[in-house]
């Protein structure tokens, strides 16, 4: 997988556009319901998979290869579109009539492309094919549910660990970096503690010595960013907290007491213990843009991230990284999971054939190969061995990552208008990231541009 971020029409102009859309699809007769393979009278139903990233491209085409020998009467086209105007053009091509037939949906857009008709509820065929939901992580199905609609099955998923610099943790005494570190917003815990020995000043003193130069470090341990899923989501639901109550909630609940210490832990608490990487250096408005570039660099000890940078990482030339799990909240290890989902665009031309592709992607016999070639975790359980395996012999142990999803998680926060609002609280709560506003005050300005936006898209 990868980052959660995307600039897309806004939620005016989608619901315009898409009603646009459906008049003319209703003109054209080419309905949800027209069950058929595009071009009449064709033996062969041409459809096309879109994804973003080129990495993943290489392991479904191995995938569709196979699906493809058992499905003669089906050819499929893998489109690739970049991540940063993925939704936009889907979105203008479903407009168009002329969508891809299954494409990758990412949780942010779930409730858009839902609420807007772009999606095909699949559970009905899921029912009938029998499909077994029980060999899928749990919360990977409540993830791509609403109610009795399902917009796809479980396919893969994304935990967030800490990669770590293995030489230099070794340099500060850390052959083997302990995994049962704590932390709590009052003093910052055990796991405070480890983030001053392993930061190092120009002459090789960690902050927790006396003579510590705080302005001239050398090696910082970690950063803490403007980002949910990479970030702060798993501090909040670690303390008690969370983004929204529910998914597809029309009020948030992120301005609350235990977010506001969370926060104020994050942004305030460890800055003033110089362990983080100074504000504003990973990227403008507080965000990672810098990040990856800083810890491959040798000045961060650990960065906080997604499994999907496991591939960019192992090859590193300068050091070999190892991973360790979150550090255990007030309320335990909790990490944010997600995963995404294959969507079936409502006005395909070849239905029948897109549900048999959604339905082999979702197997296990696709989900075997992408594991075993290191390309995702697979969502069904038993199989993510094989991903675990590959990465192994690659020389890094990505375990952690398996070790929260077999824990306590939390879903990524699914609502209608959340890409949208995910970027306007990223925008808020920037000058707190960046030291010049109060986690209170930059909570309670996230939290009424949260608000207005998932109220508004849902209502409207």
């Amino acid at each position: 997988m990868s980052p959660q971020k995307s600039t897309g029409v806004s939620r005016r102009q989608f619901l315009g556009l898409t009603g646009a859309a459906a008049g003319t699809l209703a003109l054209a007769g080419c309905s949800a319901s027209s069950w058929g393979f595009r071009g009449a009278g064709s033996k062969t139903a041409e459809i096309t998979y879109a994804l973003w990233d080129a990495n993943q491209q290489v392991g479904y085409q191995k995938s569709i290869d196979e699906f493809q020998r058992a499905n003669p009467d089906v050819h499929v086209t893998i489109e690739q579109i970049p991540y940063g105007n993925y939704q936009q053009k889907i979105t203008a091509q479903y407009i168009s009539g002329d969508a891809p037939d299954v494409f990758w949906v990412n949780t942010p857009w779930l409730g858009d492309w839902a609420k807007g008709g772009l999606l095909t509820d699949i559970a009905p065929r899921a029912k009938k094919a029998n499909i077994d939901f029980g060999q899928y992580i749990p919360t990977l199905v409540d993830l791509h549910r609403d109610g009795s609609k399902l917009w796809g099955l479980p396919k893969d998923w994304d935990t967030i660990a800490i990669y770590y610099n293995k030489q230099h943790l070794a340099k500060a005494g850390f052959r083997t970096p302990p995994t049962d570190l704590a932390w709590n917003p009052e003093d910052g815990g055990s796991w405070l503690h480890f983030l001053k020995q392993v930061t190092l000043d120009h002459k090789g003193r960690n902050a927790l010595d006396p003579a510590f130069d705080p302005g001239n470090v050398d090696v910082y341990a970690t950063a803490m960013t403007n980002e949910f899923q990479a970030i702060f989501g798993s501090y909040l639901a670690m303390n008690g907290g969370a983004m929204l109550p529910h998914a597809y909630a029309t009020k948030s609940v992120f301005d609350s007491k235990a977010n506001r210490k969370t926060m104020t832990f994050l942004t305030e608490m460890l800055h003033a213990a110089h362990v983080l990487v100074p504000n504003g250096e990973t990227g403008p408005n507080g965000n990672s843009n810098n990040s990856q570039t800083i810890f491959a660099s040798g000045r961060m000890a650990m960065w906080q991230a997604g499994d999907w940078n496991t591939g960019s990482l192992a090859g590193l030339s300068d050091f070999h990284v190892g991973v360790i799990p979150l550090p255990i909240g007030p309320k335990g290890r909790i990490s944010v999971i997600n995963g995404l989902t294959d969507g079936i665009a409502s006005n395909t031309r070849n239905p029948e054939a897109a549900w048999r592709l959604v339905q082999w992607l979702g197997s296990e016999k696709s989900q075997r190969i992408m594991g075993s070639g290191g390309y995702i975790w697979p969502a069904i359980e038993k199989l993510d061995p094989l991903f675990q395996s590959y990465w192994k012999k690659k020389g890094v142990d990505v375990t952690p990552f398996l070790t929260e999803a077999q824990g306590k998680v939390v879903n990524f926060p699914v609502g209608t208008g959340m890409n949208e609002a995910l970027s306007n609280v990223e925008t808020a709560l920037g000058p707190t990231f960046l030291g010049q506003k109060s986690a209170t005050s930059g909570l309670a300005s996230a939290t009424e541009i949260l608000d207005y936006r998932i109220s508004y898209a849902t209502t409207t």
